[in-house]
């Protein structure tokens, strides 16, 4: 039998053609397989997430953070916490960085495909255990933890650091919040928790008493001069001139506090107009940028109001003297009004549109009330209680009352031979229900410490929490000391803590802040 020869395979010519073909067909199966590894492996695993760098901040409270990370598109956001001391009650300070609040901090370097964020709230003098948690628009998570060593605060803050507690916070005494925002005269903002820990303060800024927190930074007004300034969590600071006055006022300096305004922050302002200084009886609402966007001259607005009446109210408002002494001024946006206090006179609610003067609460016994029938006519009828006699810090609580802070100071600056009013010996927070209908006022609420402290000037009282207040008495023993109480509506104290105070340059005010959940957006 004959047997054909069988042909090979490949030809070594054909052989020769389709090795390369081979070679892309394994090449083209591995990766593939790379890419289905890929769809199977979550956002937070594809980020590669490590090689974490820390750096001492401004200050010992706040740390500068970095770590790698490969797919910053991805990330929604970057929380952490700070773990409590050992024996203390505050909750943990905890916040959260959306990815639109580090695309305007350009965090994110590309070229090292780092991503570097401030860690705030740590505790001076100690090692702090921070939990942290990227989260991806996927849903998935990555979580480490970092240990930050800190040394012993040093600079004008100190004395926040070394309270002298008189009742300390634990656990039966729960105040309803965590931290307070101190508003002061020796430096930056100060934060400290309810155990009396120094957690936040910044080195830029000597004099904080025209300031406020918020969203993402704390504002300021210089007391001295016409300029706006921003300092970011991490103590980058910025500045820029205030805009000019709608009305054509030269602005001079900032006064008392800054507030969240309808659209922007409330501002009390001297000026000078008509080579006349306007001493703290203007209002403006401003924006972040310094631009003016609204303007309320309390003056212009009392005099034409008293002229339609019939009265002269060349005896009431007095350019160039402190006649109505501004020193707190709100929105509220229930009847879109300003509440403003006249440190002086009285609280005064106005139209926030058109500037008209709803009505008036204070001490009937002054010159406001006594000598003109035009203002009288404004005055709301206190059915219970005591009137509000040199206030500050006004506030809406959640039911719709006035809460206020009721230092008791008579007038300082009424014309000569004027009334000036009752002074008394104690100091107290006052909270009044207000029927504009009935034109009455009715103290529902306040805290008289057995009628023994006198805190004649600044001062401050909050709610934090439905029956929980922050009270700061902050000129007592003859303005040579400050205090920050925790305090509930049956008078029960959950802290109390003291310091040594020069007139209201430890404490101006003190706000409850909410940085056990911080969320910058």
């Amino acid at each position: 039998m004959h047997l054909r020869p069988q042909p090979t395979l490949f030809p070594p010519l054909r052989l020769a053609l389709l090795l390369p073909l081979l070679f892309a067909l394994v090449l083209s199966g591995c990766h593939g397989r790379d890419d289905d590894e890929n769809e199977h492996r979550t956002q937070a695993e594809q980020a590669e997430i490590g090689e974490v760098r820390q750096a001492p901040g401004v200050t010992v409270f706040i740390a500068d953070l970095s770590f790698r990370l490969a797919n910053y598109s991805d990330l929604a956001s970057v929380a952490y916490s700070v773990t409590p001391l050992p024996g203390t009650a505050s909750r943990p300070l905890a916040a959260s960085y959306e990815r639109s609040w580090l695309d305007r901090r350009g965090a994110y370097d590309s070229n090292a495909r780092r991503l570097a964020i401030p860690l705030i709230g740590l505790y001076a003098s100690h090692t702090n255990r921070v939990d942290l948690t990227a989260t991806f628009r996927d849903g998935s998570k990555h979580a480490w933890r970092v240990d930050v060593a800190t040394g012993a605060h040093a600079g004008p803050g100190e004395v926040y650091a070394r309270p002298d507690i008189g009742v300390a916070r634990n656990a039966s005494r729960a105040p309803g919040f965590d931290f307070m925002l101190i508003k002061n005269g020796r430096t930056a903002p100060v934060v400290v928790d309810t155990d009396g820990h120094m957690r936040w303060t910044a080195t830029a800024l000597g004099n904080s008493t025209s300031s406020l927190f918020g969203p993402d930074a704390f504002y300021f007004g210089s007391q001295t001069t016409p300029v706006l300034s921003r300092l970011d969590i991490g103590g980058v600071l910025g500045s820029m001139p205030l805009g000019p006055s709608p009305s054509g006022a030269l602005w001079t300096q900032f006064h008392h506090d800054l507030s969240p305004g309808k659209t922007g922050m409330l501002a009390e302002l001297d000026a000078v107009r008509d080579g006349v200084p306007r001493w703290e009886s203007i209002l403006a609402e401003i924006d972040k940028d310094g631009q003016v966007l609204r303007e309320w001259d309390l003056g212009r607005i009392f005099a034409a109001y008293m002229r339609s009446k019939g009265d002269d109210p060349s005896n009431f408002v007095r350019d160039g003297q402190d006649w109505f002494h501004m020193n707190s001024a709100i929105y509220n946006p229930a009847d879109n009004s300003l509440l403003l206090s006249s440190r002086e006179n009285f609280v005064v609610k106005i139209d926030y549109d058109s500037g008209a003067i709803r009505w008036l609460l204070g001490d009937t016994s002054k010159h406001w009330y006594v000598n003109y029938p035009s203002l009288r006519a404004l005055a709301l009828r206190l059915v219970e209680g005591k009137a509000p006699i040199g206030q500050h810090s006004l506030s809406v609580t959640p039911n719709g009352e006035l809460l206020l802070f009721n230092n008791g100071l008579g007038s300082l600056n009424s014309p000569p031979g004027a009334p000036r009013g009752a002074t008394r010996t104690f100091s107290m927070p006052s909270r009044y229900a207000i029927d504009e209908k009935a034109g009455t006022a009715r103290e529902v609420w306040s805290y008289e410490r057995e009628r023994t402290l006198f805190s004649d000037i600044c001062s401050s009282v909050y709610e934090a929490t439905p029956g929980n207040y922050l009270v700061a008495y902050s000129v007592l023993n003859a303005r040579t000391s400050a205090r920050l109480l925790g305090v509930d509506s049956a008078g029960k104290v959950a802290f109390d803590f003291s310091y040594p105070a020069t007139a209201c340059d430890t404490v101006f005010i003190a706000e409850p802040i909410g940085w056990a959940d911080l969320r910058l957006r």
